[in-house]
């Protein structure tokens, strides 16, 4: 982790009222209290919290804005109001980086290859119709249940451009005709395929 991302993640304990999304897009409000490495607890309602598995917290830092994604790992009953949600790090990046970037809005057909999944042999491959991409990130969406932390290869072709990269999922959501839409952060990806995607973007973005 950089370190501006690191001293912006430690600063969320002791604030109030930070804004808070789940994957649902339900949003409350969350006081942090305490950070251990990468897991945050923080005060949240008790009774908004029901379908939650993953938070997004915006705040800001010095005037940065930055988005931080947290898995729901357990919540503890606190009080009639309020749980205390213990919340395991997915990623933080300064708000409107990241996905945010220039992408190609390219829906195209493309496969995964399971490296590290919860719910696949690695090796495995599923189909996958890619939504956008951009230099940083990809969406998709598939029938296969992809799970927060999933690692994977992705190969798409698009207009002859033919993209492979790895990624890791960071949102995991329920789309219509029970496939989940993916939102995952490239982790490794070639100078070319860079390249093929700016291409990709300048025609589709």
């Amino acid at each position: 982790m950089e370190e501006g991302a690191a001293l912006a993640l430690a600063s969320l304990p002791g604030r109030k009222g930070v804004r808070a999304t789940s994957q649902e897009g339900t949003t409350l409000a969350c006081d942090p209290f305490q950070l251990d490495g990468e897991v945050l607890r923080a005060y949240v309602p008790r009774l908004q919290l029901g379908g939650a598995r993953q938070l997004t917290l915006r705040f800001a830092v010095g005037g940065t804005p930055w988005r931080a994604e947290f898995e729901l790992e357990q919540a503890e009953y606190h009080s009639f109001e309020q749980a205390i949600a213990e919340l395991r790090l997915l990623a933080i990046e300064r708000d409107g980086a990241g996905r945010q970037k220039a992408r190609a809005r390219v829906r195209a057909a493309g496969v995964i290859k399971a490296i590290l999944c919860q719910n696949a042999v690695d090796g495995n491959e599923y189909d996958v119709t890619v939504e956008d991409v951009s230099e940083s990130g990809v969406q998709f969406s598939t029938e296969f249940q992809v799970e927060p932390r999933d690692q994977f290869s992705l190969t798409m072709r698009v207009d002859n451009e033919r993209v492979r990269l790895v990624a890791s999922a960071v949102n995991v959501s329920d789309a219509a005709y029970g496939r989940h839409t993916v939102g995952a952060r490239i982790t490794e990806i070639s100078d070319v395929d860079v390249l093929a995607i700016r291409r990709l973007i300048a025609r589709h973005g």
